[in-house]
Parts: structure tokens; C-alpha cells; sequence
């Protein structure tokens, strides 16, 4: 449930000092973290505004799937805005989500990772999420810093997000944690009926 301070923007809803904890394990390029992210901004953020104001914190836990072959680029992208304009994380990974098929294997299959790089800052700019100075910053942060595998500006925090996720034996996306446990009744299928019941018999107080 910690999150180290580069990483702050992963807290997509809540205070860090709420009492409960949701962490959603999602890779940008699975069709499944989409229904489930779209969720949480549509039905399960609301339902907390209105019923549990203070009490759940939820976070982002980026999961890149390695069988997708673009899901590193994606998350490095995602964690690039998150370190270039933190305020727009959140607003970037709906956007990054809702155009995940222009990111599947097959458009992705002859372009080269400087090409895939670029259309995911061009998303930044069409989405409206990112101005043009941050346009810029993400931009220096998704290229080399050297020679070799030194990788780039995002690989040091993506990094922190894989580990995390493999010391808590996450397999699959979506994957839900509720206060550290694995909730695993938690469907990305979940509409505001499902999420009363579980908000009803686990928050208390």
C-alpha cells in the first residue's frame, strides 16, 4: 500500500492517509484493465464521493504484460506523464486506455519503438491532456539516457512497479487488492450494484 514519492500520482482518488486501500493492477493494453478503469471513473469514484467520503484511497498499480508486445512502451509512457505532469496521470491513462486497440500487437507489429514512443505523446497532445512544455518534458523523459541498456527517464520508477507487483505474486490484469488482499471476487464486469455490496461489507465506520 506504499507508494514512494515519484510515484504519488498513481493515487488516483483519496488521501493517503484514508483508512482503506484499493490497488488496481492494470496493463494499458488489456481490453479487461479498460472496462475495470472505466469503471472507476464512471461508477466506483462517484459511489466513494457520495457514501464513503475519506475512507478509500484507490491506486494505480501499472502491470505491464509481457505478451503484449507494446505494454512496456505504453506503461514507460504512463509513467513519464506521471513524473513530467502528475496532475494529468489520471486523465493521460483514461485517454491511454480508451486507445489501446491504436496500441495492440498487430498496428504496433512494423513500427519501432522511437515510432510507438512518438504516437504516445501525440495522444497526450490529442487528448488534451498534456500542454505543450509538458508535451516536451514527457518527451525527454521517454528518450535513452545512454549507451546499452541504460534505459530512459521512466525506467528507474517502471521498475519499482514491476517489482512491487511481482513481490505480490500478481499474475493477471485486472487484479484488485482491498487493505493488501487480493480481493478476488472483484470483476472488471462490476456495475454500482456489485461495488455497494463490497463497499457496504468492508468499509466500517
Amino acid at each position: 500500500m506504499a507508494l514512494q514519492p515519484s510515484l504519488n500520482p498513481l493515487l488516483i482518488h483519496g488521501s493517503r492517509d484514508a483508512a482503506n486501500t484499493l490497488e488496481f493492477f492494470w496493463d494499458y493494453v488489456c481490453p479487461f484493465s479498460k472496462k475495470s478503469a472505466n469503471c472507476v471513473e464512471n461508477i466506483l469514484k462517484p459511489l466513494l464521493v457520495s457514501k464513503y467520503s475519506g475512507k478509500v484511497k484507490i491506486i494505480f498499480r501499472p502491470h505491464p504484460q509481457p505478451w503484449h508486445a507494446s505494454s512496456t512502451f505504453v506503461h514507460e509512457a504512463g509513467i513519464a506523464v506521471a513524473k513530467a505532469a502528475p496532475e494529468s496521470f489520471w486523465k493521460y491513462s483514461l485517454a491511454l486506455f480508451n486507445a489501446q486497440d491504436d496500441f495492440f500487437d498487430e498496428p504496433t507489429l512494423n513500427m519501432t519503438p522511437t515510432q510507438i514512443r512518438e504516437k504516445l505523446v501525440e495522444l497526450g497532445k490529442s487528448s488534451g491532456a498534456l500542454s505543450a512544455d509538458q508535451v516536451a518534458a514527457v518527451e525527454e523523459l521517454l528518450k535513452p539516457k545512454g549507451g546499452g541498456n541504460s534505459g530512459i527517464g521512466a525506467t528507474d520508477d517502471l521498475k519499482v512497479c514491476i517489482k512491487y507487483g511481482r513481490q505480490n505474486s500478481i499474475h493477471v490484469s485486472p487484479t484488485v487488492l482491498f487493505n493488501g488482499l487480493v480481493a478476488n471476487d472483484v470483476s472488471s464486469s462490476w456495475g454500482e450494484a456489485e461495488w455497494s455490496v463490497f463497499l457496504e461489507k468492508n468499509i466500517k465506520g
